[in-house]
């Protein structure tokens, strides 16, 4: 066993999810002593103290083990630093396993042989960001074969349809209306605030569901209610993802 790499990955775990070395020993029955040696590297974690630290932290024991898993902790990472002061350490908790919720279901998904539709859209350089959202909800309908008036019932289903994760949790954050992260193995992940009322919900999953599109590249973002004195009215990103909700192009809204 490489401890060193054992050691590392538990205390990435633990400080990513804000976690005290004291709260995880109350938690999982194992000694602050054992836990502190363990993440110094100079203990190796028997069997049964990996498996219930993998539980604990929502994670595949093998992220702890086998450096030729994808970096597990990139992504998290990332939207922590963006938006440090938006987690709590219980959102944290959530997010963590909303994420290994995905990598489960796309585990599942590809055991069982589940297909997708295939869904893919090119925005023109040349045209403004607020076109972008628009043309794409257009494509997206006529490939799902929705009319040009027809609403959609089960938005849900329809970008699980097209091979995206979505979980619905109630976060401590109100302000919060749901992030986006790029999973290194589950892909696109969403998550909705299930705290909104519903209709802000299905906004939100498109809202999201348009960066999984447009911005996969930056890894993970979150978005804001309205409201919040974090929400950048300006921020061209944002405004293409609300645009992938509004008419105006050939029935191009989504919900």
């Amino acid at each position: 066993m490489n401890l060193s790499f054992i050691a590392e990955r538990l205390t990435q775990a633990r400080k990513l999810q804000s976690l005290s070395v004291k709260k995880v020993s109350a938690e999982t029955g194992i000694s602050e002593v054992s836990l502190n040696a363990i993440e110094a590297g100079t203990e190796a974690p028997s069997g049964d103290e990996l498996l219930i630290l993998a539980s604990y932290y929502s994670r595949d024991f093998r992220d702890f083990i086998d450096p030729a898993r994808p970096e597990p902790f990139k992504e998290t990472g990332i939207l922590y630093r963006r938006h440090s002061n938006a987690f709590s350490a219980e959102d944290r908790r959530i997010v963590q396993e909303f994420l290994f919720l995905c990598e489960i279901e796309a585990d599942l998904e590809k055991q069982l042989g589940v297909t997708h539709v295939q869904f893919s859209f090119t925005a023109s350089k040349r045209d403004l960001h607020k076109i972008h959202g628009v043309q794409a909800a257009a494509a997206l309908r006529t490939l799902l074969g929705y009319g040009p008036r027809q609403i959609r019932l089960d938005i849900y289903s329809d970008f699980r349809s097209i091979g995206f994760h979505v979980f619905r949790r109630r976060l401590h954050n109100p302000d919060i209306s749901g992030l986006y992260v790029e999973h290194p193995i589950a892909g696109h992940c969403i998550l909705v605030n299930y705290d909104e009322d519903i209709y802000r919900q299905r906004f939100s999953v498109s809202h999201e569901a348009a960066h999984a599109i447009f911005d996969s590249s930056d890894t993970a973002s979150i978005s804001y209610e309205r409201s919040s004195s974090n929400y950048d009215k300006d921020d061209l990103k944002q405004i293409r993802a609300n645009r992938l909700n509004r008419p105006g192009f050939a029935g191009g809204c989504l919900i």
